[in-house]
């Protein structure tokens, strides 16, 4: 299969821990970055990258706590399963 060149830039410290690290295991940086690509699209590397604003996530935080309280004080119900919320809509 051809190779298709691309070009990375990155921090030229990150870079030389890389090579170091790769030649330990025999590889270079190009298997590196190969191998991490392969394995993040199989979904064996996850890459955490959070893209939710700042604002969202402390509303849905704050809205968390409060129906936790609300919880706390029988005012709403918790459920133990995806079945159980369904049965308890399906009642009403």
């Amino acid at each position: 299969m051809p190779k298709h060149p691309t070009t990375i830039r990155l921090d030229p410290a990150l870079y030389k821990e890389v090579i170091r690290e790769a030649r330990k295991v025999g590889l270079n940086f190009s298997n590196v970055v190969h191998l991490l690509l392969l394995a993040f699209i199989q979904g064996t590397v996850y890459i955490g990258v959070n893209q939710y604003p700042e604002e969202y996530l402390r509303t849905i935080e704050r809205e968390s706590e409060e129906l936790g309280h609300l919880y706390r004080k029988k005012k709403v119900n918790g459920y133990t399963s995806s079945k159980a919320l369904f049965d308890a809509i399906l009642k009403q």
